[in-house]
């Protein structure tokens, strides 16, 4: 079954001196292994990233220091696609907290066969990458891995864009995975049935064939992260 996770309600854990962790996704979850990482300033954090894994990183608030060799400015709402076995290190260079979105695919141990990003390192901040026009959907799209960004069979991952009067019907994936992470305005989800409003500073998320929908609940638009896990899935309506 979906479900609708706060951030600010997550069971934080230390992990290192001034970095805090916490999983969105739940058991439910096979194909991916989602977190939220809180740096505090001036904190460091260091690890390498699974064999068998794509890592994604995303700047939900504040600014990190990316190194894999060359450093690189993720700036707020910046997408890193980061390629399997890389050592990395984040870090904080200012006063105020950063908070990130970390998405594995699939998860440690659960390797598939599947050929994940073999350019070692892409940072791609939002408002510079191209928004795709989806006229006859009422949405525009900003890719970050898939055909027409960083190349990945283990995870399709963009920025959607709803106007006032967008709606994605009752619609399930019967091969993939799904989660939306909200940026802005008020969305409107069908989640096990219900209809539930959710917005920044929320995520929810949905295991293979669990049916959903969105809209936007108020306002002009709406804009969330989007993750499909693997990349290549099925779209049933109804």
């Amino acid at each position: 079954m979906g479900h609708v996770v706060t951030f600010a309600g997550l069971p934080y854990r230390q992990s290192a001196h001034g970095v805090k962790r916490a999983p969105i996704t739940g058991g439910a979850m096979k194909e991916m292994a989602a977190e939220v990482i809180r740096l505090a300033p001036r904190a460091t954090l260091t690890e390498s990233v699974p064999p068998g894994s794509d890592r994604y990183l995303f700047t939900l608030t504040g600014e990190v220091t990316l190194s894999a060799g060359p450093s690189h400015a993720m700036v707020e709402e910046s997408f890193a696609t980061i390629q399997e076995g890389t050592a990395l290190t984040l870090e904080n260079p200012n006063g105020v907290e950063a908070t990130l979105i970390s998405v594995l695919a699939p998860p440690p141990g659960r390797s598939a066969n599947r050929a994940g990003f073999a350019a070692g390192l892409v940072v791609a901040p939002r408002a510079t990458t191209p928004v795709h026009d989806v006229p006859a959907e009422k949405k525009r799209r900003i890719y970050f891995v898939g055909k027409h960004a960083a190349r990945s069979e283990r995870a399709h991952a963009m920025i959607v864009l709803y106007v006032r009067d967008t709606v994605t019907s009752l619609h399930m994936h019967p091969d993939a995975e799904s989660m939306f992470v909200l940026l802005s305005g008020k969305t409107r989800f069908t989640v096990g049935g219900e209809d539930v409003v959710v917005e920044r500073g929320q995520a929810t998320y949905f295991p293979m064939g669990d049916r959903h929908g969105l809209r936007v609940a108020d306002g002009d638009g709406v804009s969330f992260l989007e993750f499909h896990v693997p990349a290549a899935y099925t779209t049933v309506r109804g």
